[in-house]
């Protein structure tokens, strides 16, 4: 009874263990300094239900049943098996006495009806195995059955061995009163009284409120749910919003001076917990490639995240502070095949893996990571120019807003600017930027009173306004501002396009061996051609450029673009002057959504559907970084593995930062 139910259950699903126990380096989880991090796990823990969000219980459904185990997070073999129990539908809460109202049970306080009582009677003794303790429970409820007593008897495990109790009263002095009522049974057996603990959980059927099993290891260990298998095949956990999920659910009781209740953790094997996180951070009808990179994307973020809430008791959240996941509903084949195809493959730089950090749309641009958050600079999250992106036609990618001039005073000073007294902000300047990036480093506001606030850092820029903006990537003006933006017309232009407006020219390698980089061709530049021979895109046609060569760019109003080796892009540069309703207030114009660090979401999907493989995507967005195996910190084999899935129609899909 002591195997793993992590092998009798989920033997198919857990990822090979770590080829080696190589130690590497990782930054801090803010682009700080060097720190040995743990080894890359094979398993995730994912917080679903924590801290203030903790409720008394939580129910969950299962096609056959659920084998129950107990869960020590941390362990090769985290589950060690304990019991079965075959209904469908439970509810884990807290061991209390408790009350119910509909579905929902709170702690019982007052005159409340008791639906669940926190008071046991208690077998006086101790049974190392399932078998001598489920055989004591057939006795007792062949012993309460000769009595006419209709008390229910259920299993516990407690501190690490295994229980027999009676009833289940609302308090201590019911458990006396009870007793009474089996003296033949009371003689046989010696009983006790079990009271309610702060650390333990009871297993409970929803429908009828009885105890199915009740959990207490001191928090040593934490119970632990798994589906048990139909007719040989897997099946999955689903809660009461529908949703399904993998692995095992790990229930521990939450207590604090403000809460109490059942935490709930999603324990589950890492390849299938990016599988489940990839199609709710991106679209799952996203082009094949698309999906492939943000496997890897979101596998480096996890194994170099992990234990970030070990606080609480897991690695990783299931919100946008971490990563979005709720589940593996949204996984089709292709994110599965996506997956599977870089199976152990992270990010990694000088050594370390690297948090690979990703947002909704950078806006043509890269923000630097150390100009966002602070820290030691990583050459990895230097800002990064990304003509390709289509941000301008995607509703938060091209943005602006006009604030009114005393609304954004109370604002600040909300925020805790508390140096602004004025009534109006009467002027705003941005200071400087990340870089060669449009992203505001430094802006400084000025009140009616003369009083001047400056706030630095890219981050702190957009977070201090966000009620008004979607980044930092930002131009603002009082009454008017204008800005500039580069449209992207075509991607993997057929034939040559013509505009009417100004603009520059991009160069790339004709014969597919470029590196990534850009080279710049305005209309009145000189322009020396890189070693190898290069295509001008221009209005009058493609020239072809020989190595070392000098040219004028005939065409003044494109630009054309390399993606590594694939064909360009071509860009219409639009000016644009936006004017306030009233000449009081300030104009932010900006583009992007989200903190701009790293890897775009959409700007991934543009790469993907112009053809390009996702070892390039992610060598355009992080261009030093190098693709390992976590489990040997060897370089990755990169071959593209389409095969199995094929291209899907790109769709765009809801995104979050």
């Amino acid at each position: 009874m002591k195997h793993s139910i992590w092998v009798k259950i989920m033997v198919w699903v857990l990822v090979v263990l770590m080829a080696g126990s190589c130690a590497v380096l990782a930054l801090q989880l803010l682009v700080g300094a060097a720190e040995p991090a743990p080894e890359a796990p094979d398993y995730v823990t994912a917080g679903l239900m924590y801290g203030s969000d903790v409720t008394v219980g939580f129910e969950t459904v299962s096609t056959v049943g659920f084998c129950v185990s107990a869960a020590d997070i941390g362990a090769d073999e985290p589950l060690t098996e304990l019991y079965t129990i075959e209904n469908k539908k439970i509810s884990v809460v807290c061991d209390d006495s408790l009350s119910k109202s509909a579905y929902t049970y709170s702690i019982l306080k007052g005159n409340k009806d008791c639906a669940i009582g926190g008071y046991h009677l208690e077998v006086h003794e101790n049974f190392d195995t399932l078998e001598d303790a489920e055989d004591m429970l057939d006795r007792i409820r062949a012993g309460l059955a000769d009595e006419g007593s209709d008390m229910q008897a259920f299993l516990a495990y407690i501190n690490g061995v295994y229980k027999v109790r009676l009833g289940n009263f609302a308090a201590r002095p019911g458990v006396a009163e009870h007793a009474a009522t089996i003296p033949k049974l009371k003689t046989e057996i010696t009983m006790v009284a079990a009271l309610p603990s702060d650390t333990g959980v009871s297993v409970v059927d929803p429908a009828t409120d009885e105890i199915l099993f009740e959990f207490d290891d001191g928090g040593r260990t934490a119970l632990a749910l798994t589906a048990l298998p139909k007719n040989g095949e897997k099946q999955y956990l689903r809660t009461p919003a529908k949703r399904l999920y993998d692995g095992a659910f790990v229930y521990s009781r939450y207590k604090t001076a403000e809460v109490d209740g059942v935490q709930l953790v999603n324990l589950l094997p890492l390849e299938d917990y990016i599988a489940g996180v990839v199609p709710y951070e991106i679209s799952p009808t996203w082009d094949y490639e698309a999906l492939r990179a943000f496997a890897i994307t979101v596998r480096s973020y996890t194994t170099r995240n992990r234990r970030r809430h070990r606080d609480y008791g897991f690695d990783v959240c299931n919100t946008t502070h971490c990563q979005v996941y709720r589940g593996i509903g949204s996984a089709n084949d292709n994110v599965y095949a996506a997956v599977a195809a870089t199976e152990g493959m992270v990010l990694t730089y000088e050594g370390a893996i690297v948090p690979a950090y990703y947002s909704s749309s950078t806006g043509g641009y890269t923000a630097g990571g150390n100009d966002t958050w602070g820290g030691s600079e990583a050459a990895y999250l230097t800002p990064t120019y990304t003509p390709w992106e289509r941000y301008s036609e995607y509703a938060n990618g091209l943005w602006s807003v006009e604030v009114d001039a005393a609304e954004l005073a109370a604002h600040l000073r909300g925020k805790g600017y508390t140096a602004l007294t004025g009534r109006r902000i009467t002027d705003i300047q941005i200071n400087s930027f990340s870089g060669d990036s449009p992203y505001v480093y430094s802006i400084t506001y000025t009140d009616s009173d003369g009083n001047s606030l400056t706030i630095s850092r890219c981050d702190k820029v957009r977070t201090s306004i966000s009620k008004y903006v979607n980044s930092a990537n930002f131009v603002v003006g009082r009454g008017s501002v204008t800005r500039s933006y580069e449209k992207v017309v075509s991607i993997k232009p057929d034939s040559p396009l013509s505009f009417t407006t100004g603009g520059y020219l991009l160069l790339t390698a004709a014969d597919g061996t470029a590196d990534g980089s850009f080279s710049v061709l305005t209309a009145t530049e000189k322009q020396t051609a890189a070693e190898s021979a290069l295509t001008v895109l221009t209005g009058d046609g493609e020239t072809t450029v020989a190595a070392g060569d000098t040219r004028v760019a005939t065409g003044d109003s494109l630009v054309y673009a390399s993606i590594g080796g694939a064909p360009g892009v071509v860009l219409e540069q639009v000016t644009e002057t936006l004017t306030a309703e009233d000449p009081e207030n300030f104009i932010f114009a900006g583009k992007g959504w989200g903190h701009g660090v790293g890897i775009s979401q959409y700007g991934t999907k543009d790469l993907a559907d112009a053809g390009v493989p996702a070892e390039q995507i992610l060598a355009l967005y992080f261009p030093k970084a190098t693709l390992c195996d976590y489990r040997t910190m060897q370089p990755a084999d990169s071959t593209t593995q389409t095969d199995d899935a094929g291209d899907m129609p790109a769709a765009d899909g809801e995104s979050e930062e």
